[in-house]
C-alpha cells in the first residue's frame, strides 16, 4: 500500500513539474517532450488510484478530476502555441 501510494504522489508531482515546464516553453518540440511524461503516467496513475480505491474512498474520483484539470492545461497551452504561429 505504501508503494502504491508513494508512486502515486510521484506522479502527482511529475504532473506539476510538467505544467510548469509547459507553461515556459515556446517551442513546439519542447511541448511534445514535456506532454509525453503526462501521456504515458495517466494510465499507470488511473490503475494505482483503482487500486486503492478500497483503502482510501474518493481517491480514484480525485485521481479523474486532477487529470482532468491537467488535461484541460495542456490542452489550452497546446491551442495557444498553434495559434501563436
Amino acid at each position: 500500500m505504501i508503494v502504491e501510494v508513494s508512486l502515486l504522489i510521484a506522479i502527482y508531482s511529475v504532473w506539476i513539474l510538467i505544467l510548469v515546464n509547459v507553461m515556459v516553453s515556446s517551442e513546439e518540440v519542447s511541448l511534445t517532450i514535456a506532454t509525453l511524461p503526462f501521456i504515458i503516467t495517466f494510465p499507470l496513475a488511473m490503475i494505482l488510484a483503482a487500486s486503492l480505491e478500497s483503502i482510501f474512498p474518493g481517491i480514484f474520483l480525485a485521481d479523474i478530476m486532477l487529470t482532468m484539470i491537467v488535461g484541460i492545461l495542456l490542452f489550452v497551452r497546446w491551442i495557444m502555441a498553434i495559434a501563436g504561429e
